[in-house]
């Protein structure tokens, strides 16, 4: 079934936020964190160190606003 598996420790403070996430008994944690955890490098892993850092009042942040909503006016199929 699964080719590896690992034993991990969490207190009942994270056993109780991660079991949150689960969508039902059949759902493996596993997959909880696949679903929840960004991997390193990802616009996931990026949003989460901008949200916890607070790097919104950082300079230069307007330049990459208005690129942003330049190019969004610009392309509306972001797939294309």
């Amino acid at each position: 079934m699964h080719e590896y598996m690992k034993t991990i420790t969490l207190d009942e403070a994270a056993y109780a936020r991660l079991k949150l996430w689960k969508r039902g008994p059949k759902e493996s944690f596993s997959s909880v964190v696949k679903k929840v955890v960004p991997l390193p490098g990802t616009m996931g892993a990026f949003l989460s160190y901008i949200e916890s850092n607070h790097t919104a009042t950082l300079p230069g942040n307007e330049i990459l606003q208005e690129t942003t909503d330049q190019r969004t006016a610009i392309k509306t199929e972001p797939w294309t």
